[in-house]
């Protein structure tokens, strides 16, 4: 019988399998941190990225490590912040998410020759199902989500804005 801090772990994984940046942003915006905001920034585009296809599949060894390494973080960080310091929450973590950023793009591969659908509107389905997993694990909503990736959005554009505004590109 799986222990809530460790269930909660691994399905925090599960979602850096699925984006290597996602673990990590839920788990910070639940505990309230305030790197979360980048990390979010990082969970946003990695969503986008993945739908215009110009990354290649998370299951090749240069996107890979990522996926296990944040698998490998967010587990230990969830099982601490838990009180819990279990030595193989990290591995655990690592192998999960090494596993699922494995065989998560054979299934969607497959499903879009199967039944037919494009692969973009089915990585917004997987985007959807892991938001909704995360949320469930860390006991947040939908709406706190949304609003966490507004404000992370609103704060990007603040600090790049002026930037590209300095080299003539601002007005757009």
């Amino acid at each position: 019988m799986m222990n809530a801090s460790f269930e909660k772990a691994m399905k925090l994984a599960v979602l850096s399998g699925l984006k290597a940046a996602l673990g990590p942003a839920l788990l910070m915006t639940a505990q309230r941190r305030p790197e979360g905001a980048n990390w979010v920034a990082a969970a946003l585009g990695e969503m986008i990225l993945d739908k215009v296809g110009i990354l290649p599949s998370r299951s090749r060894l240069p996107l890979l490590i990522p996926h296990a390494l944040s698998g490998a973080w967010v587990a230990r960080e969830s099982m601490r912040a838990d009180g819990v310091d279990d030595p193989w929450a990290a591995p655990m973590g690592a192998a999960v998410a090494a596993g699922v950023a494995t065989i998560a793009p054979m299934l969607r591969k497959s499903s879009s020759t199967l039944l037919g659908i494009p692969d973009p509107i089915l990585g917004i389905a997987e985007d959807y199902l892991a938001l909704r997993l995360g949320t469930e694990a860390l006991g947040m909503s939908l709406g706190e989500v949304t609003d966490v990736a507004r404000q992370s959005v609103e704060g990007l554009k603040e600090r790049v804005m002026p930037a590209l505004q300095s080299v003539g590109a601002g007005s757009m």
